[in-house]
């Protein structure tokens, strides 16, 4: 992505917005779906909530630095946002992992279809964590670009 665009999705999608977390979290969501549909088909008995834990885990991380990048800033230091995260993700890698558990036995339908309403859900979960807990981010205006601490 160039400077150009990303100072182009800076004036018209602000930063911490829930439209800039879900662009990130469709690239993100892409990579995680890909490798658990293809844990479904490689290891098809084993618990979905398994297969679903692990991929969530692996691509939890990946998903810190997207959404540092691209939907909020770099504010907080790594130091802080990282270890602050990995509570989030524990949560909602639990979470997510119970409750497409739960959907898988108690609907009839495609568990990959319920995957993807589980990731909606997750994802405004994890988007509020993220802007309030981890990220603090504020849309705040700063006077002083070279002096940004809150």
């Amino acid at each position: 992505m160039t400077i150009d665009s990303l100072s182009w999705l800076d004036e018209h999608i602000p930063r911490g917005s829930i439209v800039r977390f879900s662009i990130a979290g469709a690239f993100n969501s892409a990579i995680f779906y890909l490798c658990w549909a293809l844990l479904l088909v490689g290891f098809s008995t084993v618990d979905v909530r398994l297969l679903w834990g692990l991929c969530w885990g692996v691509t939890g991380v990946l998903a810190h630095f997207v959404h540092r990048w691209f939907t909020f800033d770099d504010r907080k230091p790594v130091s802080w946002t990282l270890p602050t995260a990995v509570p989030v993700y524990l949560f909602s890698l639990v979470g997510s992992s119970a409750s497409i558990g739960w959907m898988a036995e108690t609907f009839s339908a495609d568990v990959r279809i319920l995957g993807i309403l589980n990731l909606l859900a997750w994802g405004v979960i994890v988007w509020l964590m993220m802007r309030l807990w981890v990220f603090q981010y504020s849309s705040t205006v700063h006077a002083s670009p070279t002096h940004q601490e809150e």
